[in-house]
């Protein structure tokens, strides 16, 4: 046979051994969930019955904002905001079922339990099936996903999860088969978690290069990394088009009274402090927490804790591959999240959400040696661990069932942090709302003035804290002390024009004119051309008594906005009391 024929048959040969191993491939996902189908029933079940009790949960801190108060939530145009998964659902649900808390609830935990069938495909397609049930038996309990899973705002980390996982699925099955069809399932999957939060599906970026350091890929046998200079391109359009985003959200996070310390993490305090912090949560979460602020071990055992997790990495890339992959999947899936500049906060349980899978499947690791020494012991240490994980996660669901229980925790868990203080403050004004006698109103708004109080203690530049309690101040009728913590509020955020409105009216009720045009006057600076801002300069000179200039006022107001009710209102009010005394 000449040396022509022989290569053509070698290509024919690979080439059938690719279709068949394809075929394989195919056939095997189909394999998986057929021959797991009723572990897979077993753990959702499981999953239900764990987070039961999140599905009575109320709309909760940030739900507020986005959900429940938001005017556009049934519009078109913030459903298809950005292609956003979470805006899309958000709007889907609030149209089919209301909004109520009941119908998200229940979508973010069939998420969850979606999330964990891919983790399972994604570990079975590595690892072993004993391994792998493990790691998701351990993976579905673990505690620190609740804010993910049980908090309505949090589902957009399940939605990274959901799609990242896919597109890993796919990479796998790309890689084994040479087939550029399965491109189409990682790169559709990551623009829509691209979509849906821009800088972190990124990660996707990290974990590709330690799946191939575990299965002894050399990334040359890679065809589409051929093209490495088109995708360098691609991935630097990406960053263009993420720029602007990111920018804007350090100038909102970090301007003002929220700039102090500048806006960078020192990154000796950081790295120690978050590694060490989210190893500790994964394992022994019990300080869970919306806020992150208290971290009580010196930073000496950080540093030990981080460089003994570091050196575990490189040894395990030399000594076990799997146990590599393992450790390096946890911060690999996280490091995103934990950028140096003050884009997010120090340390967040949802940032961890999918790197905790590293962790599962580490501690999976350790059970499969144990049980081929001891099947007893294993069992009684699974059995051990899932029992403690599960009733962390059966209570940690009760503290996000109302906002007044998570804000209770947060207080207690992070006594440190202005924003816990500022929000229970918040949540006492809201029940004082709700209470029917004047007697039990005053103890609900004296339980604000003090978590309001204990927010500026902690950051003494804290401006909304300051607004806040002035405003409570205002309405058990201390207008002394409403206006002392108004200009507080206004001496470190001099925007915070709001102050300036709630002044006003204090002056109004005391009829202190000339503060109130004082007053005006630096709303007028600050807030140019404002139709508020002309409103309220009608109401004062209303109250002075000078209706032709409150007319005029209005009457141009109108003009510009002529479906303004309230200043067409008031401007007819006007009107007909001069025809009467003209009468």
């Amino acid at each position: 046979m000449s040396q022509k024929k022989a290569k053509k048959l070698r290509r024919i040969e690979t080439v059938t051994l690719m279709e068949t191993t394809d075929i394989e491939h195919v056939k095997g996902i189909r394999q998986i969930l057929k021959e797991n189908w009723k572990f897979l029933l077993f753990l959702s079940l499981g999953i239900f019955v764990l987070y039961f009790n999140s599905l009575h949960g109320d709309f909760v801190s940030d739900d507020y904002a986005t959900i429940l108060n938001n005017s556009e939530l049934t519009t078109s145009k913030y459903a298809l905001n950005g292609f956003s998964s979470t805006y899309f659902i958000n709007s889907l649900i609030a149209n089919v079922f209301g909004v109520t808390p009941l119908a998200y609830h229940f979508f973010s935990l069939l998420l969850y339990i979606s999330v964990c069938w891919l983790a399972f495909l994604f570990l079975y397609s590595l690892f072993d099936k004993r391994i792998s049930i493990v790691a998701l038996l351990i993976f579905a309990v673990l505690p620190v996903h609740v804010e993910a899973v049980s908090w309505i705002s949090g589902k957009g980390y399940l939605f990274i999860a959901f799609y990242l996982l896919v597109s890993m699925i796919f990479f796998i099955k790309y890689v084994e088969t040479n087939k550029n069809w399965y491109l189409l399932g990682v790169i559709i999957p990551f623009i829509l978690s691209f979509l849906n939060d821009k800088p972190r599906p990124f990660l996707l970026f990290l974990i590709i290069p330690i799946y191939l350091i575990l299965k002894n890929i050399s990334i040359k046998k890679i065809k589409v990394f051929r093209y490495w200079p088109i995708m360098i391109i691609v991935l630097l359009a990406l960053a263009c088009l993420i720029w602007p985003n990111i920018v804007s959200r350090i100038n909102s996070v970090n301007s003002g009274y929220n700039g102090y310390g500048g806006i960078f993490y020192d990154p000796f305090f950081q790295y120690p402090t978050s590694i060490a912090k989210y190893l500790q949560l994964v394992f022994i979460p019990v300080d869970l927490t919306l806020y992150h602020t208290m971290y009580v071990l010196p930073t000496w055992l950080n540093w030990l804790i981080t460089l003994s997790y570091l050196i575990a990495v490189i040894y395990f890339y030399f000594k076990d591959k799997k146990i590599f992959f393992a450790l390096a999947f946890i911060f690999a899936a996280t490091a995103p999240s934990m950028a140096p500049v003050k884009v997010s906060w120090l340390v967040a349980e949802r940032y961890v959400f999918l790197g905790s899978l590293g962790f599962c499947l580490f501690l999976a690791i350790i059970f499969e040696k144990i049980y081929k020494k001891n099947v007893y012991i294993a069992i009684i240490l699974l059995a051990f661990l899932m029992s403690f994980y599960s009733i962390r996660t059966f209570l940690r669901n009760v503290d996000w069932q109302t906002n007044h229980n998570l804000w209770v925790n947060t207080c207690q868990v992070s006594p440190n942090s202005h924003n816990a203080w500022n929000n229970i403050g918040d949540d006492y004004d809201k029940l004082a709302q709700l209470e029917t006698t004047d007697e039990e109103k005053i103890k609900q708004y004296l339980f604000s003035i003090r978590g309001f109080t204990q927010s500026v203690t902690v950051k003494s530049n804290y401006a909304d804290a300051y607004h806040n309690r002035a405003n409570i101040f205002y309405k058990i009728g201390r207008y002394d002390l409403a206006r002392d913590s108004y200009e507080t509020a206004l001496s470190y955020g001099p925007n915070l024009y709001q102050s300036y409105y709630s002044l006003l009216q204090i002056d109004l009720t005391e009829k202190n004119f000339n503060s109130a045009i004082n007053h005006l006057n630096k709303l007028n600076t600050i807030r140019p051309n404002d139709p508020q801002v002309y409103y309220a300069a009608a109401v004062v000179y209303v109250n002075m008594g000078q209706t032709e200039q409150a007319v005029s006022i209005l009457e141009q107001l109108i003009k510009v906005n002529p479906g303004w009710t309230q200043a067409i209102d008031l401007l007819t009010q006007l009107k007909t009391n001069q025809t009467t005394v003209k009468k």
